[in-house]
């Protein structure tokens, strides 16, 4: 069976260049006193938010809201724009970040069908969303918390996970690799008959055609952060490939993140 999501990947990213391209405002927010300091707050966009705590005005917990802290419910500011993942839909738009108010502009959203629990909370999500949020950022013990007020007064709480960015201090470039169906034994200086994934590079064209391959399997000795690979399956990978400023001795100085499953093809070949 063959699974290839390369149009939709692209449309994906049609829509997100589609977004309204306001300016992102990330200097330093107004505080409350019991804050960090502004030498120790976290950066937007230096994080992923994951959802820990949702309450309504009175404080109770909102109960649409359960499934995201259940199931990480994510907000993630790049490129200008606010992307919100963990839901059954990604929802995603433009922001702009000062003076401890989140401005969101209209949230557009892809449109999958799920169970009506996460149904549920994409709507809440679209409703909490909008307008002007009044934001705290502190670092507590070197830990990132964003706390959001919403319009209504709702109350959501998020954990900062830094971002590979972050992790390994350079811009991520953008590769596609074809990972071969089958491992291949490969050497490794503390594990007897190590199997490396065979990768090769892939290239698409401005329209998403994907280009004749011109590089030849060769192994990696690495893994792909995120990526799991099921033996038979031959798998196309949008990554991120990260230069990693300050590695360990033991570590490799080049990272790669899985950034999209592009295509799947379980046949074998």
């Amino acid at each position: 069976m063959k699974q290839n999501i390369l149009l939709v990947a692209v449309c994906a990213a049609l829509l997100q260049a589609c977004a309204p391209a306001s300016t992102s405002h990330e200097g330093t927010p107004s505080m409350p006193a019991t804050a960090a300091s502004s030498a120790t707050q976290p950066k937007l966009s230096a994080y992923y938010w994951n959802l820990v705590a949702a309450n309504d005005a009175s404080g109770k917990p909102i109960t649409a809201m359960a499934p995201g802290i259940e199931g990480k419910l994510r907000l993630n500011f790049a490129e200008r724009n606010l992307n919100i993942s963990g839901g059954c839909n990604n929802q995603f738009g433009g922001y702009t970040y000062q003076d401890g108010v989140l401005k969101v502009q209209s949230l557009a959203s892809t449109m999958k069908a799920c169970d009506k629990p996460l149904m549920e909370l994409d709507a809440q999500v679209g409703r909490l969303f909008k307008g002007d949020l009044r934001t705290t950022l502190s670092d507590d013990a070197g830990e990132p918390v964003l706390q959001l007020t919403t319009q209504d007064g709702s109350v959501l709480k998020f954990q900062g996970e830094a971002t590979p960015e972050t992790r390994y201090g350079s811009k991520g470039e953008i590769k596609f690799l074809e990972v071969a169906a089958k491992t291949v034994k490969c050497s490794h200086p503390l594990i007897p008959n190590y199997q490396c994934l065979q990768v090769r590079e892939r290239r698409y064209d401005d329209a998403g055609l994907q280009l004749a391959t011109q590089d030849s399997w060769h192994p990696l000795y690495q893994s792909i952060e995120g990526f799991e690979h099921r033996d038979g399956v031959r798998t196309v990978l949008r990554v991120k490939q990260y230069e990693w400023k300050n590695p360990p001795a033991d570590a490799p100085s080049q990272v790669y993140v899985l950034d999209l499953v592009v295509e799947q093809d379980a046949s074998g070949k």
